[in-house]
């Protein structure tokens, strides 16, 4: 998981619950506020631990399924000979 810095605002009350959900769970204050951030997008249905390719699944046409052995025997004169004839 790669990590952005941000500077957040926040008030003295959510720091002082975010520093006491913190020392109950054993964390740092930075991953409470991590896990509330996923909770608030995945309640507003937005995925941000999806893939940042997952919107391009089924926009291209094409084999569903391909046997990648084949494509380096067919292209590799030497197997070619050992597995075709």
């Amino acid at each position: 998981m790669g990590l952005v810095r941000k500077q957040t605002y926040i008030t003295t009350a959510q720091d002082r619950a975010v520093k006491r959900l913190a020392q109950q769970q054993g964390v740092t204050g930075a991953e409470i506020q991590r896990k509330a951030l996923d909770l608030l997008l995945a309640r507003e249905g937005i995925g941000a631990n999806e893939h940042p390719f997952a919107d391009l699944i089924g926009m291209f046409s094409g084999p569903s399924e391909v046997d990648h052995d084949d494509i380096y025997i067919k292209n590799s004169p030497m197997l070619s000979a050992l597995f075709i004839g």
